[in-house]
């Protein structure tokens, strides 16, 4: 059994944009040798309980939410590991309803410091780097893509590790 703490629940893109942030997420991969993944939205991480109880929650999370429109803004950068690189998540009155309601049911929250966001590079990467990557490409990135369903995640381990254990589709508006 998964060690307690190690999933989150990820909303993920679709679509063209979907395609273009797998795209970039490859190319700053491959240009600084670090993690691939699938690009994603962390709606909660750190939960507790075994995976059949996530589940049931994850399903039942789902069939409390219509599908919605996520926006992107502005690309920015943190010194953090899973923040290396991003893009941030405009916090629409949807996103924040499922964000609410998912502390809720899940019975916990996110502290202060969550911002949402699409990771585009995982990794310790210097600031002055970052800021060349950052004058290269558009700092404001006008995408959008439609949310239909939660992804349950194992994050034990490296990213190469981490697994989806469940899918569970939003209820038809």
């Amino acid at each position: 059994m998964a060690e307690p703490g190690k999933h989150a629940l990820w909303l993920r893109p679709f679509g063209d944009a979907a395609f273009e942030l797998k795209q970039r997420i490859k190319d700053l991969s491959e240009h600084f040798n670090t993690p691939v993944f699938e690009p994603h939205i962390t709606l909660l991480s750190g939960l507790r309980g075994g995976e059949t109880g996530l589940i049931q929650l994850t399903d039942t999370l789902a069939g409390s939410l219509s599908p919605f429109t996520v926006e992107l803004s502005e690309i920015g950068y943190r010194d953090h590991y899973y923040q290396s690189l991003f893009i941030h998540v405009k916090k629409t009155p949807a996103f924040i309803n499922a964000q609410d309601t998912a502390e809720k049911l899940f019975g916990c929250e996110t502290d202060e410091t969550y911002m949402p966001h699409v990771s585009l590079m995982y990794g310790n990467i210097d600031v002055n780097e970052k800021n060349r990557v950052l004058n290269k490409m558009d700092r404001l990135v006008y995408l959008q893509f439609p949310v239909h369903s939660l992804l349950l995640i194992r994050t034990e381990g490296e990213v190469k590790d981490w697994k989806k254990i469940h899918t569970a589709e939003f209820k038809h508006a």
